[in-house]
């Protein structure tokens, strides 16, 4: 879908060119996140995208088209772009801001509604209540939300995106994030996205592009960068803490337990202690009598039992539950929090799907680092 070919662009004020030699592609539907210490050429190859920055030479195709043959004015208008802090007209309404490309492109006025209504809808935003506002009236992640939503307005099938996340707050960040995670889901559009914070790219990008001094440094997938960094400025600039940092990037799903037995409270404790005679069992969930999973009892606790009656007091009840979504950072926080070593995942319904443990979660990335290692020594012997 994009194509950067052998793209450079020199400054006469500077002693190296901002961009040197660039050679890129990015897929249909993919993110691709560049992201580097500042000056490293990342807002600048944006913007040779759409042409709001013009390359000194080398090529770039947008949907197999030279952007470079096209004119600036007629490419933007195809291109979505969003910005840090939205760049919203101040007098324009929401309504307005989400109609300015469609309105250059002349579309009737009944189609501009019908779409202005239907992005706002997409970003969780209600049309009745939000469609009139002026921008002074949204939050930041409302105005966030409709920034989105103009860059959407003539369903364009590329996206650029300078740290659109950067202007709000942290919580209102996250949630954004997820937001628009969901969003690409449905909408599927090809986005080049420019952040400065390596945990941001390592969550919202299918494929991130590491740069330093104009150049690209390595061009891979989050997993790849965080298991096998392609150089030592790589490895310091993901940082010391990459092994949590991969927690970011796997979800529960993952490690997600499915075939754990159930019991009720009224199971007897010599049933409990004959399921854990198998050495791999090493807890049960217990459900109440509505058949909702409450907790789970370990195996070192029953088998330590000497009351039938009284095993229901050695039950772990879960303080809460996680979402197929979450991520395994997620997850070793709420168990940290909660001082529990496992926690159920409940889908959009809230059914039970699975169980996800501590040690689990430990074991599936010390497993994971042993692949990489072990790929990296067969392409030396090679």
């Amino acid at each position: 879908m994009i194509e950067i070919r052998n793209v450079r662009k020199v400054y006469p004020q500077m002693k190296r060119p901002a961009v040197s030699e660039l050679f890129l592609e990015v897929g249909k539907g993919e993110i691709c996140v560049f992201v580097g210490p500042s000056g490293c050429g990342k807002t600048t190859t944006l913007k040779m995208i759409n042409r709001i920055i013009e390359p000194t030479s080398g090529d770039i195709f947008v949907n197999g088209s030279n952007v470079m043959e096209q004119d600036p004015d007629e490419l933007r208008k195809h291109i979505g772009y969003v910005i840090q802090k939205t760049g919203l007209f101040p007098h324009y309404t929401v309504y307005e801001n989400i109609a300015v490309v469609p309105r250059l492109l002349n579309w009737p006025e009944e189609k501009i509604a019908e779409r202005v209504d239907e992005l706002l809808q997409l970003v969780d935003l209600d049309p009745e209540e939000n469609r009139n506002k002026y921008p002074k009236n949204l939050s930041g992640g409302q105005s966030q939300r409709v920034g989105v939503a103009r860059a959407m307005a003539v369903d364009p099938p590329v996206m650029l995106m300078d740290e659109p996340f950067g202007a709000v707050d942290p919580i209102t960040r996250t949630q954004l994030q997820n937001e628009f995670l969901r969003l690409q889901k449905k909408v599927q559009k090809t986005i080049c996205f420019v952040t400065h914070d390596i945990d941001e790219a390592i969550k919202m990008g299918d494929r991130i592009a590491i740069m330093y001094d104009g150049q690209l440094v390595q061009y891979d997938t989050p997993e790849n960068i965080l298991f096998a960094p392609a150089n030592e400025f790589v490895e310091q600039f993901v940082g010391s803490d990459r092994s949590l940092k991969v927690l970011n990037l796997l979800r529960v799903t993952n490690v997600l337990s499915r075939k754990i037995k159930r019991a009720s409270r009224t199971t007897g404790l010599e049933e409990l202690k004959a399921f854990f005679s198998t050495p791999e069992k090493n807890r049960i969930l217990i459900e109440d009598e509505q058949g909702e999973i409450i907790g789970y009892v370990a195996k070192e606790d029953i088998l330590t039992a000497s009351s039938s009656s009284g095993w229901n007091r050695l039950i772990k009840i879960f303080p809460t539950h996680l979402k197929e979504s979450a991520t395994l950072k997620e997850a070793m926080s709420d168990m940290l929090q909660h001082n529990i070593g496992a926690l159920p995942v409940m889908d959009r319904n809230d059914r039970y799907q699975g169980l996800v443990s501590f040690n689990d979660i430990r074991a599936y990335i010390g497993e994971a680092y042993e692949e990489y290692e072990q790929r990296d020594d067969e392409n030396e012997v090679v």
